[in-house]
């Protein structure tokens, strides 16, 4: 006589399948929050990058214009750029014919703005 026992026979059970599969949607929630978390980053990234860009422009307009009178400026950029804006401070330096230039990108919420701040040391013409 074989005695045929429905365990011995090859799979799994609805526990093991249960487990796995639980095991299985925790890690798709954390991927998922990985992916969302990444595609943030990478936003923030992109803005900083423009930022710096549009900030090494207008301080290269501001050095080739070499208006450097003690005083401070804001604007805006133009199409595609009109989320950001700059401000920029002039102030003297103990050197004397060297003016100190900060130009500031913003962007943002005016809340939560974001800033990219360059500084730079130019002589006066004629000096």
């Amino acid at each position: 006589m074989s005695n045929k026992n429905s365990s011995a026979i090859g799979g799994f059970t609805l526990l093991e399948i249960m487990i796995a599969l639980s095991i299985v949607a925790i890690a798709l929630v954390v991927m998922l929050g990985l992916a969302q978390r990444s595609v943030l980053v990478n936003g923030r990234i992109q803005n900083m990058t423009r930022a710096t860009l549009l900030a090494k422009q207008k301080m290269a307009e501001i050095e080739n214009n070499i208006n450097l009178e003690i005083s401070q400026t804001k604007g805006s950029f133009t199409e595609p750029n009109q989320d950001f804006s700059w401000q920029k401070v002039s102030t003297p330096t103990p050197i004397s014919g060297i003016v100190q230039i900060d130009l500031s990108v913003i962007w943002g919420d005016e809340k939560e703005n974001e800033v990219i701040t360059l500084t730079s040391f130019i002589k006066e013409v004629g000096l």
